[in-house]
Parts: C-alpha cells; structure tokens; sequence
C-alpha cells in the first residue's frame, strides 16, 4: 500500500471529514462533538496538520497554542487503514514544529490511561508523564498528563 501523504493545513471544508474521523477513532466520552470539532480546528490559537492519501483524508491533528509558551495536543487521529505506517509520528512532528514557530518551548496533552497505544507511542515520542487529571473525560474518567519540551 502505498503511503505517500500529502500534508497541509485546515480549510475550509475540511471539518466533516475531520468529525466522520474522529468517530471512528474514538468511542464515547472521548470523541468530539460536531460545534465543538469546530470549534477546535478554527480557533485563532489552532494549528491544524491534515494527511491526504489521493485526496482522502488519513489523519489530522489539532494543536492549540496556549499562554505561557505552551502547546496543547487537542487531538491526534489517523484513519484505521493508515496505522503502522508512522503517520501519527510525523502529524506530531509537524504540530510540534507548527507550536514551535509560534513560540512554544513545551508541548502538553491528556489521554485516557485504558488507551494503551496511546501512552506507549506518547513515550516513544519523547512525552514524559506529570501527572494525573480527575473526571478529565468525565465522572469517574481521568486522563494522564503528558509533558514534553520542545527545546532539546
């Protein structure tokens, strides 16, 4: 299969695509609302990364910069067909470079502790654990804190 993709930012039209995708990567309580996907990937302190196989879309990731010189991990989606072929690496290499530029020294994001994958590959990127938010998803539902500096 070949995985030649096209990286670029978000535009208008691209938030359906964006909603109907991360529908099937996350389940319930962890999933984004339409109004709020929106509201997301168009914030003025949004730096959205979008992968295109053939026009398609593979994955996207929103990164929010925050005060203080501190990028926030939204969200990091990649389409089931295109994992395992290193795209969720460079969609966070690209929003790292994206909260670089725009000043951030620090990168942070939540995830949910059952999501395994997920920590394992946060890990291997460079994230080091900082610590634990309660209800982050939710009653009862908390997220891991992850932290990783952007200047090494």
């Amino acid at each position: 299969m070949d995985a030649s993709f096209q990286f670029r930012g978000y535009q208008d039209g691209d938030l359906e695509a964006m909603f109907r995708l991360d529908e099937v990567c996350f389940a319930e309580p962890f999933r984004f609302s339409h109004r709020t996907m929106r509201r997301f990937a168009e914030a003025k302190r949004a730096r959205v990364v979008l992968a295109e196989v053939a026009g398609e879309l593979a994955g996207f990731c929103i990164v929010h910069v925050e005060r203080g010189g501190v990028g926030y991990v939204v969200t990091l989606d990649v389409a089931p067909l295109w994992r395992r072929h290193g795209l969720a690496r460079m969609l966070m290499e690209r929003g790292e470079a994206a909260a670089g530029e725009a000043g951030c020294g620090v990168m942070v994001l939540h995830v949910f502790p059952g999501n395994e994958g997920a920590v394992r590959f946060y890990e291997r990127v460079g994230y080091e654990l900082v610590g634990r938010d309660r209800g982050f998803y939710g009653d009862g539902v908390d997220a891991l804190v992850y932290r990783k500096r952007l200047d090494l």
